[in-house]
C-alpha cells in the first residue's frame, strides 16, 4: 500500500529537479553558487549594496569585509558574468566601474542579460 502524503509535500521522485514555471527565471544551480552560503557579506547586504544611499562611504567598509572573505574570487568570478553598469554595490571588493574595467581587462563579455534584457524593455 503507498505511503500517505502530508498537506504541501514535495510530489516528485525522489532526486529530480522541481518543474520551472512558464516564464519563470532560470533556476540556479545551486552547487555552483553553494559558496554564496559562505560568503563574508552574508546577512550584511546593506553594507555591500545599500539602498537610497547618496554617496561612496559605505565602499571603504565593504572593501574591508571583501578583504577577508575566503571565497572572493568565487564572487568576482559571478560578477564578471553580468554587465558591470548593472552591478550595483560592491562585489569581491571592486565597484561597478573596476569590474567593467575587469573585465576589458580579461577581455570577457558578460554571458548574462543586462536588467533591460530580463524585464522586456
Amino acid at each position: 500500500m503507498p505511503r500517505k502524503r502530508n498537506a504541501g509535500e514535495d510530489k516528485r521522485p525522489k532526486g529530480t529537479a522541481p518543474k520551472k514555471p512558464a516564464g519563470a527565471p532560470p533556476m540556479l544551480d545551486m552547487p555552483r553558487y553553494e559558496w554564496m552560503a559562505r560568503a563574508r557579506c552574508r546577512g550584511e547586504t546593506d553594507k555591500m549594496f545599500p539602498k537610497g544611499h547618496k554617496d561612496i562611504s559605505y565602499i571603504q567598509e565593504a572593501r574591508e569585509m571583501c578583504a577577508n572573505c575566503t571565497v572572493r574570487h568565487h564572487c568576482l568570478d559571478y560578477a564578471l558574468e553580468f554587465p558591470a553598469a548593472d552591478m550595483h554595490g560592491v562585489w569581491a571588493g571592486l565597484t561597478s566601474r573596476q569590474l567593467a574595467a575587469e573585465q576589458k581587462r580579461r577581455r570577457i563579455q558578460p554571458t548574462r542579460p543586462t536588467l533591460s534584457q530580463m524585464w522586456g524593455d
